[in-house]
């Protein structure tokens, strides 16, 4: 069995845990440690989930960028309320978080949106996300059509195209341990304050 300083700090900010985990993760894992698990529930109660990709964070929350007209920003239009997962193999860890989810400022938006790569700026216009799509050959199409409309010229950020913050009311902190004992906490926010508490695993 692993000793007590194996365990979880539950005394510790949770968001300073995070950043620790974040950054060994970033040392050990091969590809994407910022790779998280999105959930998000339609106007019609179904729950969907899919991979995004963690672009910054602080004490106000979590931030993504995505398009809002995909299934998953019609979703946030309809309910705010999120779902995060962040699971780490190499790490044997994963961070669970709830919250709800807001658009942040379209100067931060156009900031992130300025530093991509060419071809992933040119993406953002071309992909009609989460609509049928015929065939690749229509994407590409789509890839030619804005490549020759932006040349020579700045590529604005698509107006649809935005800044996801997601702010936590709860955050939970997940440990592999021997034979399926595994170490949580959780950090749940009561009025501005994080409350932890160890869970049976």
């Amino acid at each position: 069995m692993s000793n007590e300083s194996n365990l979880i700090n539950s005394k510790i900010n949770p968001l300073s845990l995070f950043e620790e985990w974040f950054e060994d993760a970033k040392k050990s894992e091969i590809n994407d440690p910022n790779a998280m698990n999105l959930a998000t529930i339609s106007n019609d109660g179904k729950p969907s989930s899919r991979i995004v990709l963690l672009k910054s964070y602080d004490e106000q929350g979590f931030i993504f960028f995505t398009n809002s007209n995909s299934k998953k920003g019609k979703s946030m239009e309809d309910n705010t309320n999120v779902a995060l997962n962040f699971h780490w193999k190499s790490l044997q860890k994963q961070i669970r978080i709830e919250g709800t989810v807001s658009i942040i400022v379209k100067a931060e938006a156009d900031e992130y949106y300025n530093t991509r790569p060419l071809g992933s700026r040119i993406g953002a216009w071309a992909s009609k996300q989460s609509e049928e799509l015929d065939n690749r050959h229509s994407l590409l199409n789509r890839v030619d059509e804005y490549e020759k409309k932006f040349k020579n010229t700045n590529i604005s950020r698509p107006p649809h195209w935005n800044g996801y913050l997601v702010n936590p009311s709860l955050i939970e902190f997940w440990q592999d341990m021997p034979f399926r004992l595994h170490d949580r906490v959780e950090f749940r926010k009561q009025e501005n304050k994080w409350i932890s508490r160890k869970l049976y695993p």
